[in-house]
């Protein structure tokens, strides 16, 4: 079903809902109509809690009803329905990386997007995969909100990032006893079990206390008989403890403690492409259409996988330690400090390229080499993340500490706050696996973990390919002091201006093993020590003014100044092993607006321009050291222009709308591939230079930015007596279209065609005047079959990859609430 038709049928069940809505209350005479008005939404955006009315600053905020009414309960399922939001889903949707606005976190590099639970920033991982820097497993219940800030934000947050920030507010222990059990149950055997429970233990302290826990069979079918029949599934626990104190009347502490173990078969692409021609693909000639051919027998369904990892999975540990302290010395100034202690510890089992490439007589005699022993349990390895036993991809541990202070002076004329910030993330020691690449190999012998048991044969002896094993170190330091401040010029007129310095460290090491064969006979072991550094400092901050024409319309005008930190990639050669800062200054102009007639209605509007400087882009290539591998340049100049809006409408006292629209014109406008290709052969030697191939050349939209998405939804609250509870169904229309994911001139494949969902929801709160509330729910109802990733590989390794969004999800969720939430 087309985008289209889609939209005709969303359009077809908005007008029976609306048909509905006149036929089962009647109308409301204009007199009226300001009996019911809109609710206010609060923010965190500008490090207090303000409406987001007042706040310049584009953002989408979700509460946790919105959240469970989607279904959301990973960050990949968030870009769903958040326009400017996208996500990288190489690693799978629990390790998936946030994009906002065309700014794209490339394998290797820090974040363009701040990701904060309890105002602390997300724990950071290792740099061999994506890991840490998000919302992670367990992260996503019991909410008090999740709001996307749009844009750098150069001045408040903890680190600065050149895209946005996702800020995850939990609920905060309240001063009743209340509480709640739900339980929920979808197609492929999902179960999710939540416990929340709330308790004032005195006048002065207060807890709450939650755990969620999910298990879902996978959507992705293994065609494989070497590995697990089941990819994409789900499996983890939660749990978390909320302490607030009163301490004295003007000194309180908050405590969050939030652990959570995932466990699942992990992801995996699926190979739909060949390209015979490309110099790797001489040496496994027929190996890629021999692949495509046992799928189309396979029946060639759009969910069906190849993996040969044994025991694949990817288990992430997660553990966020926060305190807040805060301290109102007199009424208009008050002292606040967020300290935080986190832990990640990831494991990852992998094929990255989804293929089965068995070795035979006829690949071996077709590359010249007819008297090499042939094994059916070998096969051509192009790239895989195996687990050493006792070796974690990431074990690393952070900590962070904030101190700031806020205060109202000249007649509270003066909203102002200041603060420096501090954050250390060390490795607990080495940490990497196996990355056998262009080399034929029982992957099973490799996951032992001993090289004298590995039964690998290269016929080419070693010159192009071989098993590596990864040891990486990296560990960040960040430092920073901002201040911030907002003067009232006019009732109707106000000014911020906000400045922040920022100094970040990063230090790598690595032990780099090389195991090379000749023909079945291990005969080099090739260790590379290799350490790098790099430093970088930049001022960031922001210019702002606020006009308010009327008492419910705001409008500003502001430019912004963001900073993204330079990096280090141990995982490539040394030459190509460092990459500078990137910064972007920000140009936006919006208006914020409520009003009552003809219907209470929100509407806000942003435009903006982004000048990106040295921005950090990935490029793909094989190292003699390092296998399939990657490294970041600096490429040069980008724009990104656009605007947004976002509306909500009540149409009537039962039924609401909202809608929001996100246009994004991006372009890389400097970058000299030449010069990057002359870095990467000398580094890498002439294959790599041969099998360059980067995100984007110049002219190109820039990876991971649809031109266009928008979501429209519908809630309609139908009229019952009140013994019977409140029955409540709606829908949301999600629009995402077509976006790159590599360079044009590199694959005919890299461009991710547009997609679009719809979910649906029927609740039924207070269950016949009960505390009981019955949810049913599907979401991708017309089973849209659509791509969240490409590889980009075409040329450079000779076949082309993809991965796939989830399929339509049918399922109930039962809810019993005690205590004061009745």
């Amino acid at each position: 079903m087309s985008h289209r038709q889609q939209a005709a049928m969303f359009a077809h069940i908005s007008a029976l809902v609306i048909g509905m809505v006149a036929v089962t209350t009647p109308a409301l005479a204009k007199e009226n109509q300001s009996d019911f008005r809109l609710e206010e939404v609060i923010v965190s955006a500008q490090r207090r809690d303000e409406s987001a009315q007042d706040v310049a600053i584009s953002v989408s905020v979700f509460n946790q009803e919105q959240l469970s009414n989607a279904n959301i309960s990973n960050p990949a399922d968030l870009a769903l329905i958040t326009p400017s939001l996208s996500v990288n889903t190489l690693f799978g949707p629990d390790n998936a990386a946030f994009n906002i606005r065309g700014f794209s976190k490339e394998l290797r590099t820090t974040a363009t997007v701040g990701v904060y639970f309890a105002e602390a920033v997300a724990p950071r991982g290792q740099i061999l995969q994506t890991s840490g820097d998000g919302a992670g497993p367990g992260t996503m219940f019991d909410l008090q909100s999740l709001q996307v800030l749009k844009g750098p934000q150069g001045t408040l947050f903890g680190r600065n990032t050149t895209g946005g920030a996702v800020l995850l507010v939990p609920e905060r222990p309240s001063d009743q006893f209340e509480g709640y059990v739900e339980v929920s149950g979808a197609e492929r055997n999902m179960l999710e079990k939540q416990l929340v429970l709330n308790v004032p233990v005195n006048d002065q302290l207060r807890m709450r206390f939650g755990i969620d826990t999910k298990d879902s069979d996978g959507y992705l079918n293994n065609l494989s008989d070497k590995a697990g029949r089941n990819f994409g599934d789900s499996s983890f626990f939660a749990g978390r403890i909320s302490l607030e104190a009163n301490i004295t009347e003007t000194l309180s502490d908050y405590l969050v403690l939030n652990y959570s173990d995932s466990e699942s078969h992990g992801s995996g692409p699926k190979l739909f492409a060949c390209n015979s021609a490309a110099a790797t693909a001489l040496v496994r000639p027929g190996a890629c259409e021999r692949q495509l051919e046992r799928q189309r027998a396979a029946g060639d369904n759009f969910y069906d996988v190849i993996s040969t990892v044994p025991n694949a999975g990817v288990e992430i540990q997660e553990l966020r330690f926060i305190n807040h302290l805060s301290w109102d010395v007199t009424e208009n100034i008050s002292l606040k400090s967020i300290l935080a202690y986190m832990h990640l510890e990831t494991s990852n089992n992998q094929d990255v390229f989804g293929t089965e490439f068995t070795e035979t007589q006829a690949a071996l005699t077709g590359i010249g080499i007819p008297s090499s022993p042939v094994d059916a349990n070998r096969e051509y390895l192009l790239g895989y993340s195996i687990a050493k036993p006792g070796v974690p991809v990431t074990s690393q541990e952070t900590r962070a500490a904030e101190f700031q202070v806020q205060g109202l002076s000249l007649a509270n004329k003066l909203n102002w706050q200041a603060g420096v910030y501090y954050e250390n993330s060390i490795p607990d020691g080495y940490s990497g696996n196996y990355a056998p690449s262009q080399i034929s190999c029982d992957l099973r012998t490799i996951a032992t973990g001993d090289p004298a048991q590995f039964n690998c044969n290269d016929p080419l002896g070693g010159v192009l390919g071989g098993v590596g094993f990864l040891l990486l170190k990296t560990e960040y330091t960040n430092q920073a002091v901002y201040a911030q401040a907002t003067y009232d010029i006019l009732d109707s007129l106000s000014f911020t201006g906000g400045l922040r310095y920022t100094k970040d460290n990063t230090v790598g090491e690595a032990i780099k093993t090389r195991y090379k064969f000749t023909s079945t006979v291990l005969t080099e072991t090739a260790i590379t020590d290799q350490y790098a550094e790099q430093d970088s400092e930049a001022p960031t901050g922001l210019i702002e003014l606020q006009y308010k024409p009327a008492e419910r319309i705001m409008t500003y005008a502001k430019y912004v100044r963001g900073y993204r930190q330079g990096g280090v990639n141990l995982v490539t050669d040394s030459g190509v092993d460092v990459h500078d800062k990137e910064t972007v200054d920000n140009y936006e102009i919006g208006a914020k607006t409520e009003f009552d007639w003809p219907l209470p209605t929100r509407f806000n509007v942003s435009v903006f321009e982004n000048d990106l400087t040295d921005m950090q882009l990935q490029t793909g290539f094989l190292s003699p050291t390092s296998g399939s591998t990657t490294a970041i340049f600096n490429a040069g100049r980008a724009s990104i222009k656009g605007f947004e809006f976002d509306g909500f409408v009540q149409l009537h006292e039962r039924l609401t709308a909202s809608f929001s629209y996100s246009y994004l014109d991006s372009e890389l406008l400097e970058q000299d591939i030449d010069e990057n290709r002359q870095r990467v052969g000398d580094a890498s030697g002439p294959v790599a230079s041969a099998t360059f191939t980067p995100t984007a050349v110049v002219g190109d939209e820039l990876p991971y930015t649809p031109k266009e998405s928008y979501t429209a939804s519908l809630n309609y609250r139908a009229a019952m007596p009140h013994e019977m509870g409140e029955l409540q169904f709606g829908g949301t229309y999600a629009y995402t279209g077509e976006q790159r994911a590599t360079a044009s001139t590199f694959s005919p494949y890299s461009v991710i065609e547009e997609f679009s969902v719809i979910n649906l929801h029927l609740n039924w709160n207070d269950m016949f005047g009960e505390a009981f509330d019955l949810s049913l729910f599907a979401t991708n109802v017309t089973d849209e079959e659509y791509v969240t990733f490409l590889a980009g590989t075409y040329n450079a390794l000779g076949l082309e990859v993809r991965s796939s969004g989830q399929p339509r999800t049918i399922g109930a969720r039962l809810k019993y609430s005690f205590g004061a939430n009745k």
